[in-house]
Formats: structure tokens, C-alpha cells, sequence
């Protein structure tokens, strides 16, 4: 089995269904590009070039950990808590549409403000 795969189990014994880790880091970006005055970082140049701001991971007992790294306008700066929560239960929503049989836990890292 490959490591940048998510397997699902459908019970026929028919095969296995995997989901790509691309997929849910593409899932989760658009997610929290949808909430107002947020932004996911965007990846760096030249040595940094090779750091994702928004990872997927697996973990051996079948969860996965979805990392993101914002930036937040100084509009709402106050409310980083509020938001951070926003951009959480939008990814939640998004990833639980995706695929509602998949646990998952989302980690919000605020980087900048902009």
C-alpha cells in the first residue's frame, strides 16, 4: 500500500478505495481560502521552496491531521480565536463532504498578518 494514500474500507472485498493526500490538502486550501480575510500561505522561494503550508498526514490508528498555515488580515486581528475556529469548521465541513467516514483533526497555525 502507498503512504500518500488514505484507504477506505467498503466491506465487499472488492479492492480497496484510497484517497490522495494531494486531495485532502487541495480540499483543505480551497476551505480556508473561503473565509473572509484569510489567506493560506503561500509556499516560499528558493531553500523554503520545499515547505507545504498545508500538510495531511496519516496516522497508524486511521486518523488523519490536516495542518494549515494562514495569514490573517489586520482587519481581524482581534479575532484570531474566532477565526481560527471559522477556518476549522470550514475545512471540517469541506473534508466531511469529501469523505464522511474518514476522522480527521484540523490544526490551524496563524504565520502573518497582513
Amino acid at each position: 500500500m502507498d503512504a500518500n494514500y488514505y484507504y477506505l474500507n467498503n466491506y465487499k472485498n472488492n479492492g480497496y478505495m484510497g484517497i490522495s493526500r494531494r486531495a485532502f490538502e487541495s480540499v483543505a486550501t480551497k476551505a480556508a481560502n473561503s473565509v473572509v480575510d484569510v489567506n493560506v500561505k503561500k509556499r516560499g522561494k528558493g531553500v523554503f521552496a520545499l515547505a507545504n503550508p498545508v500538510a495531511a498526514s496519516f496516522r497508524k490508528d486511521g486518523k488523519v491531521d490536516i495542518t494549515l498555515e494562514v495569514t490573517i488580515s489586520k482587519k481581524a486581528h482581534a479575532n484570531f480565536k474566532d477565526i481560527c475556529l471559522k477556518i476549522q469548521e470550514s475545512v471540517a465541513t469541506a473534508v466531511s463532504m469529501m469523505c464522511e467516514a474518514v476522522p480527521f483533526k484540523v490544526n490551524v497555525k496563524v504565520v502573518s498578518v497582513y
